[in-house]
C-alpha cells in the first residue's frame, strides 16, 4: 500500500476544504457532486503524471491506457484506508458502479476540473507535491468529504461515486488549466 508523506496528509485537508469552498459557489450543490468532483480531480492529478498526458488531445477525450489500469486502483485503496481511519468501513465487494453513478451530477467532468484545478494546483505547489503525490492526497481528501457528507449520503454510495470519479479522472483528458 502507498505510504503518504506528512505533506500529502496536510495537503489532503487543504484539498478537501478548498473543494468545499470552491463548489459552494455553485447554487444548490449536492454531496454527490462534491464527492464526484473531488474524485475526478484525484484522477486528473494522476492522469497528468502519465507520459501520454503530454500529448495533445482534445479535452474530455477518453484515453484508455495500461498505466491508468495499473495506477488507478491505488486511489481506491487509499480511499478505503482513509475511510477506515475515519471510522467508515466500506465493503468494496458490494459497490455497484452502475447505480453509484445514477445521481445526475451538477457539473460535468470538464466543468468540475476547470472550477477546481486552479485552486488545487496552487495547494499542490505550496506543499511541494508532484502530480502523483497530489493524486494520492486528493484520494484522502475525497475520504474526508465522504465523512463530511455521511448524514446526507450513505458512505457505501459515496464510495461508489468516488470510484467512478477516479476511473473518469484517470482516463479522461483534462482541459489544459494546470496553472
Amino acid at each position: 500500500m502507498t505510504q503518504l508523506r506528512q505533506e500529502q496528509i496536510s495537503a489532503a485537508s487543504a484539498f478537501a476544504e478548498t473543494t468545499l469552498k470552491q463548489l459552494d459557489t455553485v447554487p444548490g450543490m449536492t454531496s454527490e457532486t462534491v464527492i464526484l468532483a473531488s474524485a475526478r480531480m484525484a484522477g486528473t492529478f494522476l492522469f497528468r503524471s502519465y507520459a501520454h498526458a503530454l500529448n495533445a488531445v482534445s479535452p474530455g477525450t477518453v484515453l484508455l491506457s495500461q498505466v491508468a489500469n495499473e495506477s488507478g486502483p491505488n486511489l481506491v485503496g487509499l480511499l478505503g484506508n482513509a475511510l477506515a481511519r475515519l471510522g467508515l468501513v466500506i465493503d468494496s465487494t458490494h459497490v455497484d458502479l452502475k447505480t453509484s453513478n445514477a445521481a445526475t451530477p451538477q457539473l460535468d467532468f470538464l466543468e468540475s476540473q476547470r472550477l477546481l484545478e486552479p485552486a488545487l494546483q496552487a495547494i499542490r505547489a505550496s506543499f511541494g507535491l508532484g502530480q502523483q503525490e497530489a493524486a494520492y492526497a486528493m484520494a484522502v481528501a475525497t475520504a474526508i468529504l465522504i465523512k463530511h457528507a455521511e448524514k446526507k449520503l450513505k458512505p457505501q454510495a459515496a464510495f461508489g461515486l468516488a470510484v467512478y470519479g477516479f476511473i473518469e479522472g484517470t482516463k479522461t483528458a483534462p482541459d489544459p488549466v494546470l496553472l
